[in-house]
């Protein structure tokens, strides 16, 4: 099942991590459909407007990241690969806070 504030291996234009940030109420129905917004490792794009440094202890993954919402994507949930992690309720407050940043919400 696909949670909110998973972290996910996908495919896109290559493999990369990604959180899942729809909401709750929309992972629970029968949809094809999910919100990701992508990871990356490069830990510059950590101090632009909108995104969030996340420690690799809390993501899953092998080194830390950056999430990067004005990567936000609607992908289908089959693309979605292993979970190698979730994140805390913090941390995807603060991924909301960039979405609204970056989409002006």
């Amino acid at each position: 099942m696909v949670t909110r504030g998973g972290v996910y291996w996908i495919d896109l234009d290559e493999r990369r991590p990604c959180v899942v940030v729809s909401a709750g109420d929309v992972l629970d129905v029968d949809v094809w459909q999910t919100h990701v917004v992508p990871l990356t490792s490069n830990l510059d794009r950590g101090g632009l407007a909108g995104n969030v440094l996340l420690d690799a202890a809390v993501t899953g993954l092998p080194t830390d990241s950056v999430a990067v919402p004005l990567g936000l994507e609607l992908v289908d949930r089959s693309w979605l690969g292993e979970r190698v992690g979730r994140l805390p309720r913090p941390l995807v407050e603060a991924i909301d806070d960039g979405l609204r940043a970056v989409l002006d919400l």
